[in-house]
């Protein structure tokens, strides 16, 4: 007995729990205009602050000040008391966001789901005090992803019923937009109605892309005589447009099959719908020297879009020859892209050299490679940590930390965003015949990681 006293004694007290740091979050959307008394924003306040002073034996701790927006409407994100405590989750100085009511974080389930992904991402728990709702426990996760679920529900809901309503007002001949295509405007009735002088002019684009050699000469044209593209008023009298056209403004025009009187519903073109401005004629010639152009470039006349091609610019075979895109006519409700490779006469006829890749695949393993790297990001540590290159002032752990999160996070992340990051992150891929080279730009990366 006296020797067990001994040992007990001389062994190591056990480390301290961590704190756990709560912000308090409160929100009203009308604000006190006498500023006198109890308001209700303090009651929230006083509310979630006792409730995190009961669990103190959880090692609960309240993150002074409280994180306020007073006359602020919770239907939208941009409000300063939650942009605070959103950065302040982002240099991780919080460990649980503590609310009264989950609306006074958000009262749209739209935004909510978009708030959940930030914290997880930061592995910051969400607790409301007046709800069964708290994501360290089974049952506040999955009232929480109830919740979310429902919202995404809705979300592709009201798509369709969108959907559905502009099929069914193009169907009649009705336009319904912030602004109309040049040449035309909107009467009473919320009918498409031809503006001649517009008119006119988007005629002779189509013309004089026809009656000239090259897309250059008809932009030198365009510039000479100060075309712009249409003005119009928003409806808080903001002026927009007047810009000069520029060549994606020029190729828009020339594809726009509403000047043929055709309108876009239900997945398909249908004629007969708007009044027309370009005949048939003038449009099937303009159209045979898009195709041929773009059999000889190469290329797709559709602008680039970086969702679609995100290694755009950035994809090389091994001897320095770039990479184009190609992007196919619909078929069906189908598009597809491919990158083209750089093939010279002789390897086509050969069927020697670089082939065309599709980007799907061509994406996906870049993003495994990617993805690889953040769990072990070994070989980038050396620039990461190279002091004289802008230090990140972070230390290995804190590095591989940060890579860690930023693996889990692409789970949460929208097509858009993969495609932006990896976008953001490569700055070279070089494909030889048996194996691929990607090199990442690390200034981007550092980027991320603060």
């Amino acid at each position: 007995m006296i020797l067990s006293a001994k040992l007990d004694a001389q062994a190591p007290a056990a480390s301290p729990r961590p704190p756990v740091r709560c912000a308090v979050y409160a929100r009203v959307s009308v604000a006190d205009p006498q500023g006198n008394g109890l308001t209700s924003i303090d009651v929230q306040v006083e509310a979630c602050r006792a409730y995190i002073k009961s669990q103190r034996g959880l090692g609960w701790v309240v993150v002074e000040p409280a994180y306020k927006d007073e006359g602020v409407t919770g239907a939208t994100l941009k409000r300063p008391g939650l942009r605070a405590l959103l950065d302040d989750i982002r240099q991780d100085k919080i460990d649980v966001v503590v609310v009264h009511r989950l609306d006074r974080l958000s009262r749209s389930l739209f935004d909510l789901s978009e708030l959940i992904p930030l914290l997880r991402v930061q592995r910051v728990e969400l607790v409301s005090v007046t709800q069964q709702l708290d994501t360290q426990t089974p049952n506040g996760r999955l009232s929480l992803n109830l919740l979310t679920s429902f919202a995404e529900f809705e979300r592709e809901i009201i798509g369709e019923r969108t959907r559905d309503k502009v099929a069914a007002t193009r169907g009649k001949g009705l336009w319904q937009g912030k602004g109309t295509p040049l040449g035309y405007g909107v009467d009473f009735e919320q009918r498409l109605v031809v503006i001649a002088h517009e008119a006119d002019l988007v005629r002779d684009v189509f013309r004089q892309y026809l009656g000239l050699d090259s897309m250059a000469e008809l932009m030198e044209l365009l510039q000479r005589r100060r075309v712009t593209n249409k003005k119009w008023i928003t409806r808080d009298a903001k002026p927009r447009g007047g810009q000069l056209l520029d060549r994606t403004a020029v190729y828009r025009i020339l594809g726009n099959r509403m000047y043929i009187g055709e309108a876009y519903f239900n997945g398909e073109w249908h004629s007969g719908v708007y009044p027309p401005i370009v005949d048939i004629e003038l449009w099937n010639q303009a159209h045979a020297k898009l195709a041929k152009r773009a059999r000889r470039k190469g290329v797709t006349n559709a602008p680039w879009n970086p969702l679609e091609f995100p290694l755009m610019g950035k994809l090389f075979w091994h001897d320095g020859r770039a990479y184009k895109f190609f992007k196919s006519s619909p078929r069906g409700k189908k598009h597809y892209l491919y990158y083209l490779a750089p093939n010279t006469p002789e390897e086509k006829a050969s069927g020697t050299g670089p082939t065309n890749l599709p980007t799907g695949e061509l994406h996906q393993g870049v993003i495994v490679h990617l993805r690889s790297k953040f769990k072990d990001p070994q070989t980038w540590l050396p620039s990461l940590l190279d002091p004289i290159k802008d230090d990140l002032g972070m230390d290995e752990s804190v590095i591989r930390e940060a890579m860690e999160r930023l693996d889990t996070a692409w789970n949460f992340f929208t097509e858009l965003t993969q495609a932006h990051t990896v976008f953001t992150l490569v700055s070279r891929v070089t494909l030889y015949p048996k194996q691929v080279s990607i090199k990442v730009d690390i200034a981007a990366l550092k980027k991320l990681i603060r």
